[in-house]
């Protein structure tokens, strides 16, 4: 179950805080800095052009992977030290039941996992140890490939949104020069707003769009070796491991200060 990642939430608000602080205490002229069309034409053109590089549903995928930054994956430490204890107790269950009784032993949290439910069914149909590893494998790095998609789609966002930045700058500027014979006084609140485009592609970029995508990126390696844990266990199951084997091999997964102190015993 995915846990709300505060110190996203910190990190986003005290990125926007800093920024209003800094325009707080520098003007009293607060809304010169809010253009919708400047932030339409930024982050329109931003998402055309990674349209134009990616499919629609890559690009829809990605936006939403930013909303799921404020939420961690279940890959702490203290989870994987949970996974590891259960499959210790389903190698009792597995060898005194078969697997009937290590369907029946899932918890409705285990059965939605994707990846579990997927090596016991390789278990149930049979599968040899070397095969049922072969094909969690390939899972995950299918699984691997599909999402770190979303990370490449948010990075090529953030590489276009300061260039179209840039555009919506020179746009302003070219319409300011054709207006020198007008009214010269509103030349520097021309320039201004001309600047906004630039703030808000860098603003884009750096405040949303990278981190984003360094985050998706992290939490797809962390999610992929929770998975070799849980391929391993299945291999381990499938083999009809004691409880005792389970744990000590499974051990290797986990942090020193986490780890169950390695035991002798029936192997």
């Amino acid at each position: 179950m995915f846990r709300f990642s505060f110190s996203t939430l910190i990190g986003f608000c005290a990125g926007i805080g800093l920024l209003v602080f800094a325009v707080a205490s520098a003007t009293d002229n607060h809304v010169i800095f809010i253009s919708v069309s400047s932030f339409g034409l930024v982050f329109g053109s931003t998402l055309a052009a990674a349209l134009i590089s990616y499919s629609t549903m890559d690009v829809i995928r990605a936006l939403r992977s930013m909303l799921y930054t404020f939420f961690h994956p279940p890959t702490s430490q203290k989870h994987l030290k949970q996974v590891t204890d259960r499959f210790v107790e389903w190698s009792t269950i597995y060898r005194q039941g078969g697997i009937v009784a290590l369907e029946q032993s899932l918890t409705k949290q285990e059965q939605n996992d994707e990846f579990m439910r997927a090596g016991l069914d390789l278990m149930g149909a049979g599968y040899s140890n070397h095969d049922i590893r072969t094909m969690l494998t390939d899972q995950m790095d299918a699984t691997w490939q599909r999402h770190t998609l979303e990370g490449k789609v948010l990075n090529t966002m953030a590489v276009y949104s300061p260039g179209f930045g840039m555009v919506g700058t020179i746009v302003g500027l070219i319409i300011m020069l054709d207006n020198l014979n007008g009214d010269m006084a509103g030349l520097g609140k021309g320039l201004a707003l001309a600047l906004i485009t630039t703030l808000y592609g860098v603003l884009l970029s750096n405040l949303f769009f990278k981190p984003a995508a360094n985050q998706v990126t992290e939490k797809q390696e962390t999610m992929y070796f929770r998975h070799q844990l849980v391929s391993e266990g299945f291999v381990l199951l499938s083999e009809k491991r004691t409880a005792l084997y389970m744990q000590d091999r499974l051990s290797a997964f986990l942090k020193p200060s986490v780890r169950t102190p390695v035991l002798s015993g029936e192997l």
